[in-house]
């Protein structure tokens, strides 16, 4: 009886273990520009959902987030880029790409409008 019950528990504990999820915005943060390298980011993130050659796709469709992973010719992590559809964040961005243009305010209008409750 009793090693019956220890199988169970040692098997539910596996189980339990298993299904922990490692793409998560916590394990995200923990990823260091120019310090960690390909193998870091797999043992943080868990496996890609893509794989290119200087970037790594992941994302969690059930919790509408994504994140994008930008390497260097030396596999070291170059950038690195976060996106939360659910709350509308996207911080990072590639670090390969042309900076964002500088816009110019010509205009800028404000209007109250007033709700009425019925």
């Amino acid at each position: 009886m009793s090693t019956r019950c220890f199988v169970l528990c040692a098997a539910l504990l596996l189980a339990l273990t298993g299904c922990e999820r490692k793409f998560t915005r916590e394990r995200f943060e923990m990823i260091q520009v120019n310090v960690d390298d390909r193998e870091d980011v797999r043992q943080i993130l868990g496996k890609p959902a893509g794989e290119l050659d200087d970037q790594w796709l992941y994302d969690d469709l059930d919790r509408h987030y994504s994140a994008i992973i930008y390497f260097d010719d030396n596999g070291r992590v170059q950038g690195k880029e976060w996106m939360d559809a659910h709350t509308g964040d996207w911080e990072g961005r590639n670090p390969n790409a042309n900076p964002p243009p500088q816009g110019e305010v010509r205009e800028r209008r404000k209007k109250k409008v007033r709700i009425d409750e019925d």
